[in-house]
């Protein structure tokens, strides 16, 4: 921690928040205009004062071209205290191994320049290297809409394009068309494409392949319809054949059982005996 600042030094990792604590440091103090070019540095006026033409000696102090000089002589020192002010604070807010970046500079506005300059090169030049990572790595999930899959990978382009470094539209095309899965409708689209030759343009595979994608998905949706509609059909049909065999099945039981009850426990009245035929026993 810096004795003057309330925050932590400049380092490899931490410029962003830096940055706008070191601006608000600037801005209490009244020297971020010096680094914002909103006070420019004054042109350095003559270290003399000026030399009357005719006698050939200084102008008298009262005079409004000495006046003139003094406002400018004060004006520049002004401008090189608040320069100074605002270096000294950053070089106080910046680590050692940082200060090596700036040992050129002479103005504050420099040195700013020259550390925003610095980092945010590094830092762009690690996400190029991640961008590009996951551009070659990218793969189409059925879970996603081709338009969303393909956005992903105009994002990345623009991403690595603001970076800093040029990525063929050529190129950007056959990465998607590489990140598609492995079947006979994408092996059709890929070929027909391929046919377009120096005419296959990013615009026009986004075209194709979300066209494809949407007709695709419009037949798989309707065969998922239609087979709902006809396991609603065959459910529905049997739960309509369901209560008549089950009434039947009961009516049959409850018949036999009513049978059963008119039938008297015993031997029928006028039963003979098979073997002396005789009633009774």
């Amino acid at each position: 921690m810096s004795s003057m600042l309330n925050f932590p030094k400049l380092n490899r990792n931490n410029y962003y928040a830096w940055s706008d604590n070191m601006m608000l440091a600037l801005q209490v103090r009244l020297l971020w205009l010096i680094i914002d070019s909103q006070r420019p540095s004054p042109l350095k006026p003559p270290s003399s004062p000026p030399i009357d033409t005719t006698t050939k000696l200084p102008v008298p102090i009262t005079s409004a071209e000495h006046q003139a000089w003094v406002c400018s002589q004060n004006k520049h020192i002004q401008w090189l205290e608040s320069n100074l002010a605002a270096i000294g604070l950053m070089h106080g807010a910046i680590e050692f191994r940082q200060r090596k970046h700036i040992q050129t500079t002479t103005t504050s506005k420099e040195m700013w320049d020259k550390l925003r300059q610095l980092h945010i090169t590094q830092q762009q030049d690690t996400n190029v290297h991640y961008y590009l990572q996951e551009l070659y790595l990218k793969k189409w999930d059925k879970c996603t809409s081709m338009s969303d899959h393909i956005g992903s990978f105009l994002n990345l382009k623009h991403c690595i394009t603001e970076a800093g470094h040029k990525l063929d539209d050529i190129l950007v095309v056959h990465i998607i068309l590489y990140s598609l899965l492995c079947s006979n409708i994408w092996d059709i689209v890929k070929r027909n494409l391929f046919d377009k030759g120096k005419a296959l343009t990013l615009d026009l595979l986004s075209t194709e392949l979300i066209s494809v994608h949407n007709h695709a998905e419009h037949n798989r949706q309707a065969n998922k319809n239609e087979k709902k509609s006809k396991s609603d059909q065959m459910l529905l049909l049997a739960k309509l054949a369901l209560p008549l065999s089950y009434s039947g099945r009961r009516g049959r039981r409850e018949g036999r059982s009513n049978d059963r009850s008119r039938r008297p426990r015993g031997r029928p009245i006028g039963t003979k005996c098979y073997i002396c035929n005789q009633e009774g026993h």
